[in-house]
């Protein structure tokens, strides 16, 4: 989507340059820190009023070494550890033992630091530490949340989410979960839990109530069903669904997520640089997810400038973390056959979002453990809920932000063009092209791609493109690399696109 609004129709894809200073100057702190014994002072993880959560991989690689001469460790640098093995990393597994052994060994005078204070309610809630109640730990959660300020409250929830990963999960099935330890007052509706401790008659769950918080709950012991809980997964996120100041017609629930789970697809830029009709040049960010090791979907608008030029100078991927190393070249495009950008200047919504899907390829292939599946929306499911993960423009350059909305369909597709359906939450340039997901028999399953943004005097709302039958058999096609001509599909013609950008252009 472009930053321009043409009769009803809104787009939104570019990812704008904001607050880059003040995140050149964090990475350059963390660069230069040393972990040396005569600099043992101050924890290199970034504060609690950073917008930064993790440390790069090179610092990892720095802490481990460290953690090798365990008998010269200092307290700032087993605080370090504590985050690093709560959160994990490159080539760290996340551990919560021995997370909370580093976090005993970093206490001065018995007293736990600042910056391990979230971390501390954590341990509690888990039954590892009992130095206050399990009640008075997820009250400190709920302060953070609701303090108003949305870092902390996007912090607190981070916790909690990587928390509820490394922690059993239980389905409920035919046994009841209660507000009380007497299991007396039923908590209804709940399909699984996160065990934080279990004793000889009960065990104290967390559940996620009607509005997505965290809440204590009580389970009995007999009947409760322990299964594989899949890394992450993103139907155990918490999340806050409060309207935010500036959100016209549709609620901005968006929250901040420093790594998305592993069951979500892997996301990046899709980074389109034009030369316009008048000479000048325009560049588009959209939010783009792998489907294999060589192929994206993201939105087919994505391919053209705001006049409708398709003179494109370069077509780029840069993979999560966003850094100008891991920029890959685009070598070929399938756009939906209908897909027109003459279609926006008419606001010819039903055709310029019916159709706005594409398929890139990659000129080298990135690892994909878990490929994505991709299904039909369930329209059997009353609630509609759907999740999205995206690198919106008027947040902190290349930051990742998860939504969770509800889906309604607004629009049905005629012939070859895809259902449009609308979003009851806010969104912004750069999360054009995000995939939306939709989680079915508990796991994930892309349904669509998110295209523009409906503003008239009925509806203000995003609105994204449906998957159906003949797309996902055209995609499943594409990506095996089938000799047949996809159906709906057509090859978009790249043979302008430089094979090397110059630096400056890019990120």
């Amino acid at each position: 989507m472009h930053k321009y609004r043409l009769k009803t129709l809104l787009n939104f894809s570019g990812l704008g340059l904001q607050l880059i200073a003040r995140r050149c100057v964090l990475g350059v702190f963390l660069l230069s820190a040393s972990y040396s014994s005569a600099d043992c002072e101050r924890s290199v993880y970034p504060k609690s009023a950073s917008p930064e959560l993790l440390v790069s991989a090179d610092l990892v690689v720095e802490l481990l070494a460290a953690e090798k001469n365990a008998a010269s460790l200092c307290s700032a640098r087993t605080q370090d550890l504590a985050q690093l093995y709560f959160w994990g990393g490159p080539s760290v597994t996340a551990n919560l033992a021995r997370s909370y052994d580093y976090a005993l060994r970093s206490r001065k005078a018995e007293r736990w630091g600042y910056e391990l204070r979230i971390l501390h309610s954590a341990f509690v809630l888990a039954d590892l530490d009992r130095s206050f109640s399990p009640e008075e730990a997820l009250r400190h959660f709920q302060r953070e949340i609701d303090s108003g300020v949305a870092l902390r409250r996007d912090k607190a929830l981070a916790v909690l989410n990587q928390l509820s990963s490394l922690l059993p999960y239980s389905t409920t099935g035919a046994v009841r979960v209660f507000k009380d330890r007497a299991f007396r007052q039923p908590f209804p509706d709940v399909d699984g839990v996160v065990v934080l401790a279990q004793h000889e008659n009960y065990q104290r769950v967390l559940v996620s109530n009607a509005q997505g918080m965290p809440q204590l709950a009580w389970m009995p012991v007999s009947g409760a069903h322990e299964i594989p809980r899949t890394e992450g997964a993103i139907d155990g996120l918490y999340v806050q669904r409060r309207s935010t100041a500036g959100a016209t017609g549709a609620e901005d629930s968006r929250q901040q997520v420093w790594q998305a789970p592993r069951s979500a697809p892997r996301t990046g830029v899709l980074l389109s640089r034009f030369r316009q009709r008048d000479g000048s040049s325009f560049e588009s960010r959209c939010t783009a997810s792998q489907l294999s090791g060589q192929w994206l979907i993201s939105a087919a608008h994505c391919l053209f400038a705001p006049d409708g030029s398709q003179q494109i100078l370069s077509l780029r991927y840069i993979a999560s973390p966003l850094v100008l190393a891991n920029a890959i070249a685009v070598s070929r495009v399938w756009v939906h056959r209908e897909h027109d950008p003459v279609d926006q200047t008419t606001g010819n919504v039903a055709s310029y979002s019916g159709s706005d899907i594409a398929l890139f390829k990659l000129a080298q292939p990135l690892p994909i453990n878990n490929p994505p599946i991709l299904a039909v929306p369930l329209a059997s499911n009353p609630v509609n809920w759907v999740d999205s993960f995206a690198y919106p423009s008027d947040k902190a350059r290349h930051s990742l932000w998860f939504s969770r909305c509800r889906a309604s369909l607004w629009q049905r597709g005629e012939q070859a063009l895809s259902d449009i359906y609308s979003l009851d939450c806010f969104s912004h340039e750069g999360q054009s092209g995000a995939a939306l997901l939709q989680t079915i028999s508990g796991t994930p399953h892309i349904i669509g791609v998110l295209s523009s943004r409906i503003h008239n005097e009925k509806i203000n709302k995003p609105i994204f493109a449906a998957l159906n039958a003949g797309l996902i058999a055209d995609i499943g096609r594409v990506i095996a690399n089938d000799a047949e001509i996809p159906v709906n599909f057509r090859a978009y013609n790249v043979a302008t696109i430089l094979a090397n950008v110059a630096p400056e252009l890019l990120p």
